[in-house]
């Protein structure tokens, strides 16, 4: 008879427990869920690490057990960045594009000021004023 309860098959489950958990709800674990360490004192002996998959449903704390195993933790927190990854992208993008709108309205400021000290003017992307300025000049 084969023990139930070898680290290998308890490594398996804690697997297919993670996999379920992805296919069910990928959208909490992209958004919030972590890889944690804790640590055990046990007669006076500090144990660990181990780790647990942290998440949370409706607001309340939920948290698969791991284990001590390194590999599996790392499998598990390179699974979440594969989850968290495009929420990152669009976020990154979504910064990137403020950016580029304060960079415009920047110039866009100074470049009326400039506009201004000859005597011109925006009005939305295009520059008025030519006809009072050559006017101007022609009189002269």
């Amino acid at each position: 008879m084969e023990n139930q309860d070898s680290v290998d098959q308890k490594t398996a489950r804690v697997r297919q427990r993670v996999g379920e958990l992805i296919a069910a709800c990928p959208d909490v674990l992209a958004d919030q869920g972590s890889v944690v360490e804790g640590w055990r004192d046990y007669q006076g002996r500090r144990l660990g690490p181990y780790y647990r998959l942290t998440y949370r449903i409706d607001g309340r704390q939920q948290s698969i057990y791991l284990g001590a195993d390194p590999q599996l933790a790392d499998e598990v927190r390179r699974l979440l960045e594969d989850l968290k990854a495009p929420r990152r992208q669009r976020l990154l993008l979504a910064q990137q594009r403020q950016m580029v709108k304060r960079s415009l309205a920047d110039h866009k400021m100074r470049w009326q000021v400039e506009l201004a000290e000859v005597g011109l003017y925006l009005k939305g992307n295009e520059v008025r004023g030519m006809r009072n300025l050559m006017g101007h000049y022609a009189r002269r």
